[in-house]
């Protein structure tokens, strides 16, 4: 049976784990500090943009070069759409990255902590929760863009 593009495959939440808890940790761990870092640089400039930068970074980080963010592709790991299998597209990365997106602008703007800690902490949880627990080991961003995180090996021929 094809899978028509855009389609959603209930497996995603029942299926296999393609790559080990630690390693996605580890990876969003580099991503995060890749986003504090932009924030601080940008923000010498104008606090907007550090906020901006921020935010579009952690939005789109999974649909840049094979579906590799920075720190994926540091720990070896790709997002590919579950359906066609092909890399993460911008849409996806948005949306499977959104409650990181909200947790980045609540907790830059000291007026919005508020929402971060009653709204963005808890989501996060969640997600980490859902990584640790399920057997597929997807989190609410994967369902949410339908996404799967694999491991991906550059492989370079010796000539």
């Amino acid at each position: 049976m094809d899978a028509k593009i855009g389609s959603r495959r209930t497996s995603i939440l029942m299926g296999e784990s393609h790559t080990s808890a630690f390693n996605r940790i580890l990876a969003k761990a580099i991503d995060i500090l890749v986003v504090i870092a932009i924030y601080f640089l940008a923000s010498v400039i104008w606090r907007p943009f550090g906020v901006l930068g921020a935010a579009a970074y952690c939005a789109f980080q999974d649909s840049m070069g094979r579906g590799q963010s920075v720190g994926k592709r540091i720990i070896g790991l790709r997002v590919i759409d579950d359906s066609t299998g092909i890399s993460c597209s911008f849409q996806d990365s948005f949306l499977r990255n959104f409650p990181f997106v909200l947790a980045v602008t609540f907790a830059s703007i000291p007026m919005l902590w508020v929402f971060f800690i009653l709204i963005c902490l808890p989501t996060i949880g969640f997600e980490v929760y859902l990584l640790l627990t399920l057997n597929s080991g997807v989190r609410l961003g994967d369902v949410l863009g339908n996404t799967l995180v694999i491991e991906h090996v550059e492989s370079t021929l010796a000539t």
